[in-house]
C-alpha cells in the first residue's frame, strides 16, 4: 500500500509513528511521513519518504505556551489552550500540506487529535485510521474520565455526560469552526467520540498498564510502539559515570518545556543533594542541566530510553505515554512530575500499580516534595519488585506486529 502517516505533536507523539512506519516499510509498503522539519533526519534515518509540513516551529513560542499551560488547574482550560496553540492556530497550513501529501494514497494514519490531517484525508477520499496513546479519554462506561473514581456504570454515565457538555461548549466549537472553514461537516462530540476514526482507532498503549474496559469495536489495543536504536553508542563520559558508582537517579522531562529551565534545573540539583544520590539529568526541550561540573550529577543531551533507563535505580519523568511505557519496560520504579494533558492519568496508573508514589504536578514542584517521593521509592524495595514483574508482563507484547496486522486487515 501507499501509506501516508502524519507526525503531529512532540517527540513522544512522533517517534511511535516512526516506529510503525519503519515496520510497515519492512513489510514492503510505501510510506510517506508528513512532519515538521524538526523530525526530518529521523524520518530519513528509518528509510521513509519525508514530506515537510511547512509550519514553523519556534522553541521560544513553545516555551511560552508551556508557561501558560502548566499553572492551570482546570484540565478543560489546559486542554483548550493545547487545542488553540497546538492545532487550530496553524491548522489551515497543516491541512493544506496534508491535502497535497495525501493525493494518490491508499491509506492515511494520523493522531486522533490531528483534525487537520483527518479532514485532508476525507477531502481526498482516502481511508483513514487514527492513533491514540491514552485510552483515558475514550468514552466508556466501565470507568469515569480522570480524575473521577469508578463508582459504577450509572455514576460513570453521569460524569461522562457532564464532561461531554463541558467539552461541547468549550473545545468542540474550536474544532468544528476549523472543520467548516476547510469545507468539512461539523462533528458531534469531537473530543469524546468524533475525533477517532469510525473504522479503526489504534490504542498504542499497553493493556497491562490500563484498567480493563469494553470499548466500542473501532477502538483496539495494540501494545506500545517503541522506536529502537540498536546502533546507539553512548559517549565514554556517560559510560564512565555509570561505572563509577551505584545506579543513579535518572531525570528526564522529555519534550516538556517552559522558559524556566534554569529554575527547574536548580530544583533538581537541590533535590539530588538532599537525598545524597547520584543522578543523570537529560536536557530535553526544556534545556535542563548545567555546563558546570557537579559531583555525582551527569548532565547529557538525548539518550535513547531503552538504553538509559535500565541503568538507573529510579526514573523521574513527566508521565508522557511513551516515557511511562519505557520506564515500565526497563523494570525500574519511578516518580512522575506531571506537566499537562494525560500525564496525571499515567502518574495515577503507576501509583495504583505500586511502581511509583503519588505523582507531583509541575506547578507544585519543590526540592522537598520531589526528594520525599524519590526517597520513598528508594526505601520501598517492593516497588522495584513490582516494576520487575510489570516489565516482564510487557515484554510479551509486540505492539508493532499487532498494529501492522490490524492495518493490513483494515484494507
Amino acid at each position: 500500500m501507499k501509506i501516508v502517516m502524519v507526525g503531529w505533536g512532540t517527540t513522544g507523539d512522533v517517534y511511535p509513528v516512526l516506529a510503525l512506519a519503519k515496520r510497515l516499510l519492512e513489510r514492503g509498503h510505501q510510506v510517506r511521513v508528513c512532519a515538521l522539519t524538526l523530525f526530518k533526519d529521523k524520518v530519513l534515518e528509518i528509510g521513509a519518504e519525508f514530506y515537510e509540513i511547512e509550519v514553523a516551529f519556534d522553541l521560544e513560542e513553545f516555551h511560552a505556551a508551556m508557561d501558560a499551560i502548566i499553572p492551570k488547574r482546570d484540565p478543560l482550560a489546559m486542554m483548550r489552550l493545547i487545542v488553540e496553540e497546538g492545532i487550530v492556530q496553524r491548522g489551515e497550513k497543516w491541512y493544506q500540506d496534508c491535502l497535497a501529501a495525501m493525493k494518490g494514497a491508499d491509506l492515511v494514519i494520523c493522531h486522533s487529535v490531528d483534525i487537520p490531517a483527518q479532514e485532508a484525508a476525507i477531502r481526498n477520499g482516502v481511508p483513514w485510521l487514527t492513533v491514540t496513546y491514552c485510552p483515558a479519554i475514550i468514552k466508556c462506561l466501565d470507568f469515569a474520565p480522570y480524575p473521577f473514581p469508578n463508582w459504577g456504570r450509572l455514576f460513570n454515565a453521569v460524569v461522562w455526560k457532564v464532561a461531554q457538555l463541558r467539552l461541547g461548549s468549550s473545545i468542540d466549537p474550536l474544532f468544528n469552526q476549523f472543520i467548516v472553514s476547510v469545507g468539512g461537516k461539523p462533528r458531534d462530540s469531537v473530543m469524546l467520540e468524533g475525533m477517532y476514526s469510525p473504522s479503526l482507532n489504534l490504542i498504542a498503549a499497553s493493556p497491562v498498564l490500563c484498567p480493563p474496559a469494553n470499548f466500542a469495536p473501532n477502538h483496539q489495543f495494540t501494545g506500545v510502539w517503541h522506536l529502537a536504536s540498536p546502533s546507539y553508542v553512548p559517549p565514554p563520559e556517560l559510560v564512565d559515570f555509570l561505572a563509577e558508582g551505584p545506579p543513579p537517579i535518572i531525570i528526564t522531562f522529555g519534550s516538556m518545556g517552559g522558559s524556566n529551565g534554569r529554575e527547574t534545573t536548580e530544583i533538581l540539583i537541590d533535590t539530588i543533594k538532599k537525598i545524597n544520590q547520584r543522578a543523570i539529568i537529560q536536557a530535553g526541550w526544556g534545556k535542563l542541566g548545567t555546563q558546570k561540573a557537579l559531583p555525582d550529577i551527569f548532565c547529557t543531551d538525548y539518550v535513547p530510553h531503552q538504553w538509559l533507563f535500565p541503568q538507573g535505580c529510579c526514573v523521574v519523568h513527566h508521565g508522557g505515554a511513551g516515557t511511562t511505557a519505557s520506564v515500565c519496560r526497563a523494570k525500574v520504579p519511578s516518580v512522575v512530575v506531571a506537566h499537562n494533558a494525560d500525564q496525571p492519568y499515567w502518574g495515577k496508573r503507576l501509583s495504583d500499580l505500586g511502581v511509583a508514589p503519588k505523582h507531583l504536578h509541575r506547578r507544585n514542584l519543590t526540592p522537598e516534595r520531589l526528594a520525599k517521593r524519590i526517597q520513598k521509592v528508594l526505601d520501598t524495595p517492593a516497588m522495584k519488585e513490582r516494576a520487575g514483574v510489570l516489565g516482564k508482563q510487557m515484554e510479551s507484547e509486540d505492539g508493532l506486529t499487532t498494529a501492522v496486522e490490524m492495518i493490513e486487515s483494515f484494507q
